[in-house]
């Protein structure tokens, strides 16, 4: 409505109806898709006191220590060295006038770590194989070839495994932060069930990275979860709180609400008020500014929004009974009709009076 493109990164698959009502995009990763995201992409800008490829490559070290597991000091020293080593076999060094270049693939890394012929180059090696062969290979290991050109764009996760989502929500993350640098807009970025990036520290230190300089890039970052716990168990969740200049809380259970209390210094009412709240209540915050709220969808939002699994039940329900008695109107029309007996014969005449009924 006023002009600023929204960007959402949906695990849960509640935006796509919203983004179809509204003439949006709505992007569904599966290893099928022709959507591909190449994690090794560049912006191609160049800030003064930037190294960009510096800074990519410790966004790739994040993303990749949630692919690979644990590492030691000398593995994730081998990393690193693996890392400017691929993009150097592109071309691609710290001076900005090589990385305009094509970016290197996942596929290359893999196989300079191959070439390493180290025993720990080689384990690395194979912990990456499955996203080279298996079930991301085909999303997250070619060039990208989409961009961003909808005012109102979602990126649809939900058909990935559960343990892959906080691995696609981080290149998605990357590929979203590349694209809002490289192109100056007023943007919002709704991160969804944001707990899964803040399940991994390397992960949530990106996001936390993202809400410290949004501002700069004309960008206002929304968090949303449901698991408080996950997002405050870091000091980079509770940083990315303190960088919010609005925060809503709903209804709380009873084990995270002392976390919750200490964390937004809620008074002992307030504590009660979120204990015993119905849907759509809460307390707004805006600086210093505590106010109980409630929040009411008009209608036509509500049948937009909801993710009640009853109410989303009966719909589907009802689209079928509709499609099924239409399917049975248009077979009686198409049917052939029986033919008329000779008009001299009399025919019995029958009234029938049909009950009224009112619904």
């Amino acid at each position: 409505m006023f002009g600023t493109e929204v960007i959402i990164i949906d695990p849960e698959g509640e935006y796509e109806k919203i983004a179809q009502q509204l003439g949006g995009e709505v992007v569904t990763f599966t290893s099928g898709s022709t959507i591909k995201i190449n994690p090794f992409d560049l912006s191609g800008l160049y800030e003064e006191g930037e190294n960009e490829l510096g800074l990519k490559i410790l966004s790739l070290h994040g993303l990749l220590k949630i692919v690979l597991g644990q590492l030691d000091a000398s593995m994730d020293a081998i990393l690193d060295r693996a890392l400017v080593e691929t993009y150097r076999q592109k071309g691609i060094t710290a001076d900005p006038k090589t990385q305009t270049r094509q970016p290197p693939l996942m596929e290359d890394l893999y196989k300079v770590l191959l070439g390493m012929e180290d025993e720990k180059s080689q384990e690395l090696a194979l912990r990456l194989e499955r996203f080279i062969k298996g079930s991301l290979s085909g999303i997250f290991n070619q060039q990208s070839n989409f961009d961003i050109t909808n005012p109102f764009t979602v990126f649809n996760i939900k058909v990935l495994e559960e343990e892959l989502r906080p691995l696609a929500m981080h290149i998605i993350l990357d590929f979203v932060w590349t694209k809002v640098r490289k192109n100056l807009k007023k943007r919002l970025l709704i991160l969804d069930e944001a707990w899964y990036m803040m399940k991994y520290e390397d992960s949530a230190s990106f996001v936390y990275s993202i809400a410290k300089r949004s501002r700069k890039y004309f960008l206002g970052l929304t968090t949303v979860t449901q698991d408080v716990q996950d997002f405050l168990s870091t000091d980079y969740g509770k940083a990315v709180l303190s960088n919010s200049s609005i925060q809503m809380l709903l209804k709380q259970s009873p084990s995270e609400i002392d976390q919750v209390a200490e964390v937004f210094y809620l008074t002992s009412g307030e504590k009660q008020l979120l204990l015993s709240s119905a849907i759509g209540e809460g307390l707004f915050f805006a600086g210093q500014s505590h106010v109980a709220i409630q929040v009411v969808a008009a209608p036509f939002e509500h049948s937009l929004i909801t993710s009640d699994p009853a109410e989303i039940a009966k719909r589907l329900s009802e689209k079928t009974a509709n499609r099924l008695a239409e399917e049975q109107i248009a077979n009686a029309a198409s049917s052939p009709q029986p033919q008329q007996q000779n008009q001299q014969q009399p025919q019995p005449q029958t009234s029938i009076s049909e009950p009224k009924t009112n619904i």
